[in-house]
């Protein structure tokens, strides 16, 4: 709090009085950081606001404190500093907290500009950098925290406005969110949003895309994992039909085509298959196991490609080979899953359809739509509820039916995607006994559409009526 700046090089034994000519008396030292790059380079938060001095100082040193320089050009007239600290994977990259708000150099203080973006006018007392996170303190509100410095540890002072580019991303960790932890607190509860699960992709656009953007996330071999464009249009909650309240849908990352940084995440899941996904285009599938990835970006005719890695949940001690059998487990369950969601499409089409015709007087149809309604009923399980989002607590009367194979495929899916773990015995067995059953239901499935069904038809179309849909033919999945 005088104003001094002292240095010792044995350990404290000695110390030298390394304090700036130009600071005056009684001007408090409130923080020094020493360099993580260089023994003899340190920084120096000066005080004065006490003094009714509210101008900006820092100080930095490159000889030990034998000479200073002043660095606060481009931090605001009136916001006194409060910390300094230096980014410890990127030379040069600094961090000023000040009474009302937080700046950034590229250049090792030669120049600041704000970080603020949406941190309100407040005091910020102190800053750390953990990992590749800012975590900011400020004065008596709580913690701030800035997730991935990936993008601004490679940018430079100078970095043009007028560049496109996709910056590398840092290392994703294969870990899941909390899911499920009980209905959502009431509005006036503080809560606070957790940062996104998954990779986090960094990509500067210099103009408006006169194209849509695309993303592209390749395996190690190559092969497409997930594909992403901005035409894609993004899901969003209908009151009308959700069934759930607005607080639990969560909004997918979508690419943004303006001018400027944006983020995109990469929820580390392979794209659900077309029968799964119901026309949404940010449905998730499977898990991707840990490994490297390539993220392919695409603006306006150019390519950009950035190494990614996704590496395993710390907590987790699971070896590769384990993974790579969780995830061949998950996509077989998934395969037979799409193949029965196919087939129960067609018998909700099928029977929306013999409801209708029933409903019409049409004394020489009324028993067959009623018979082959029965068979496509028993087959899929159907149960007619008032609201259909509550037919799910509604089980199976067959272990035959659609239904009840939805469910047991179901529970096989969730068993390879709540935890890292190779499948477990009792998963294998019970994919080994679901597929059989599930290649009859949909042998009987067939069986209905081209002999019933086509009797049926057959009929319409010599009385000049119109034909039942069942939609396209479905296989069943091969085991």
């Amino acid at each position: 709090d005088d104003g001094l700046i002292w240095r010792s090089r044995d350990e404290g034994a000695h110390w030298d009085n390394v304090t700036p000519p130009q600071l005056t008396a009684w001007s408090k030292v409130g923080i020094i950081e020493a360099s993580h790059f260089d023994a003899d380079t340190a920084y120096a938060a000066i005080d004065r606001h006490r003094l009714d001095d509210r101008k900006p100082y820092i100080w930095r040193t490159h000889d030990g404190g034998r000479t200073w320089q002043s660095i606060v050009a481009g931090i605001r007239d009136g916001d006194f500093v409060n910390a300094v600290r230096e980014d410890p994977k990127r030379r040069g990259l600094l961090y000023a907290a000040t009474e009302l708000g937080i700046y950034a150099s590229f250049d090792d203080g030669a120049h600041w500009q704000s970080l603020q973006m949406n941190l309100p006018r407040t005091s910020v007392r102190d800053i750390d950098v953990h990992g590749d996170d800012l975590v900011i303190a400020t004065h008596g509100r709580g913690f701030w925290i800035l997730d991935d410095l990936a993008p601004l540890r490679q940018m430079d002072a100078d970095l043009s406005r007028g560049t496109t580019r996709l910056f590398a991303p840092s290392v994703a960790i294969h870990v899941r969110s909390a899911g499920f932890t009980g209905t959502p607190l009431p509005k006036d509860e503080p809560t606070s949003v957790n940062p996104p699960f998954g990779a986090r992709i960094d990509y500067m656009l210099a103009t408006s895309a006169s194209q849509p953007v695309q993303l592209t996330i390749l395996d190690a071999s190559g092969q497409v994992v997930r594909h992403y464009s901005s035409a894609d249009a993004a899901p969003k909650h209908d009151v009308a039909s959700a069934g759930t309240a607005p607080e639990w849908f969560v909004t997918p990352s979508v690419l943004v085509t303006s001018p400027g940084l944006h983020r995109f995440i990469w929820p580390l899941r392979y794209p659900a298959l077309p029968a799964l996904a119901d026309g949404d285009a940010y449905a998730d599938g499977v898990w991707a196991p840990p490994g490297d990835y390539t993220v392919e970006l695409m603006a306006d005719g150019k390519t950009y490609r950035q190494p990614l890695k996704v590496a395993p949940d710390p907590r987790v001690d699971l070896p590769a080979e384990a993974y790579a059998r969780q995830f061949a487990f998950a996509r077989m369950v998934e395969a037979a899953q799409a193949g029965l969601a196919s087939a129960q499409a067609e018998a909700g089409q099928l029977h929306g359809a013999l409801l209708a015709a029933a409903k019409k007087p049409d004394p020489a149809f009324a028993d067959a739509y009623g018979k082959l309604d029965a068979k496509v009923v028993g087959i899929a399980g159907i149960v007619d509820a008032p609201n259909p989002n509550n037919a799910w607590a509604m089980p199976p009367k067959s272990t035959k039916s659609f239904a009840f194979l939805n469910g047991a495929l179901g529970k096989l899916a969730s068993s390879a995607d709540v935890a890292d773990a190779a499948p477990s015995p009792d998963a294998r067995t019970g994919y080994a006994a679901a597929m059989p059953m599930l290649e009859r239901a949909l042998s009987e499935w067939q069986r209905l559409k081209s002999e019933d069904v086509a009797a049926l038809n057959a009929s319409l179309r010599a009385s000049g009526k119109p034909a039942l849909n069942t939609g396209p033919e479905q296989q069943a999945p091969a085991p």
